[in-house]
């Protein structure tokens, strides 16, 4: 395995610890459970650091499976410098990248489900409140053995609601800050859901390994990226629930953000003109309210792709204009306590 000690050469473990543990990993993953490996492609940073790895491992010439394939899932709503750089893969890697419709379009999703906010998890556990009818003014401060006898189906939610997942939970809502004073002030008047991405990327991929009956996926996952990621698992391999089903890998599970630059330095790994050329920091939905940069996202939009700009405000239109409204609350909320401390300062000093 010269290609493999190569890599430990140019990471050696005292320098490089995680880098060189991930080569390690994905050798002796792809030498015994790859029988139908399928890789998933994002286009983005990530991916593009756990290709580049794949394929430094040269893996037709040293794994015994008939072929890697390599899906990219369209959520039908992606940048086109995505899919640019998905055509430099294919010619840089001499790989064929198979590009897989959504099931269920996001534009589609959103208007099936409910937008997008803030997060994932925020998302579904509002989703979850508003299907039980749920009056975020009515009820804003009781507590959760009332709201439970009233909401027995929604045990979940309601426990981030009232923020009882424990004293440092990362899963209760004053982890967002003031968001629960926000919505009691101003109820969502619009659908609130996270399904737009189980509908286009997440039952569409799993139908795909069924299909092509994987063994195993590797995904570009890292716990560094925080977020639900950061809690979702707690290491880099997760064995099938059913043996029809494929284990999913995560090599670059604990790869931290100095890893990864450290990583495309020394191997020239380049990414796509969203990053290179016009520095944005995620790729996937664009526009997508998940992202804290959504308003950039939205104006360098209108210059790269000026028709999925239009789009995107007429998807995520409510979802934008409520993470405005909440943004200017915690802005207001901030100005009058400092206006607070200031006087109190100034009544102190006269004492």
């Amino acid at each position: 395995m010269e290609e493999l000690v190569k890599m430990l050469a140019l990471f050696p473990e005292k320098e490089c610890q995680n880098i060189n543990s991930a080569f390690r990993k994905m050798h002796a993953n792809l030498m015994f459970r790859s029988e139908r490996a399928v890789v998933s492609i994002s286009g983005g940073a990530d991916s593009d650091m756990m290709l580049d790895m794949i394929r430094a491992l040269e893996p037709e010439k040293n794994y015994p499976f008939d072929t890697i394939r390599y899906a990219w899932f369209d959520t039908g709503i992606e940048y086109t410098a995505t899919k640019q750089h998905l055509d430099h893969l294919e010619e840089k890697y001499g790989i064929i990248i198979e590009r897989i419709k959504a099931k269920t379009p996001v534009p589609l999703g959103c208007k099936e489900f409910g937008q997008p906010f803030i997060s994932k998890r925020v998302s579904q556990y509002i989703g979850r409140l508003q299907a039980h009818g749920f009056n975020f003014k009515m009820w804003g401060n009781e507590s959760f053995d009332f709201l439970y006898k009233l909401y027995p189906n929604c045990k979940a939610a309601l426990r981030w609601w009232c923020n009882e997942w424990g004293p440092d939970s990362q899963i209760n809502i004053n982890k967002c800050r003031l968001l629960k004073e926000f919505m009691i002030a101003n109820p969502p008047d619009f659908p609130i859901s996270d399904e737009c991405c189980k509908g286009a990327k997440k039952d569409v991929a799993h139908d795909f390994l069924r299909e092509v009956r994987a063994t195993i996926n590797l995904v570009g996952i890292r716990k560094a990226e925080g977020g639900a990621r950061a809690t979702a698992y707690n290491s880099c391999f997760s064995e099938p629930s059913r043996k029809s089903e494929a284990a999913q890998f995560r090599p670059l599970f604990y790869i931290t953000d100095k890893d990864k630059a450290l990583y495309c330095q020394r191997r020239g790994v380049v990414h796509s003109d969203l990053y290179e050329k016009h520095g944005f920091r995620r790729t996937g939905c664009a526009c997508c309210p998940f992202g804290s940069r959504f308003e950039q996202e939205l104006q360098a939009a209108d210059q790269l792709d000026p028709g999925l700009g239009i789009a995107a405000r007429n998807i995520f239109g409510a979802a934008y204009e409520y993470t405005r409204a909440y943004r200017r609350f915690k802005a207001e909320w901030a100005s009058e306590k400092k206006n607070e401390d200031n006087q109190l300062s100034m009544f102190e000093d006269e004492l």
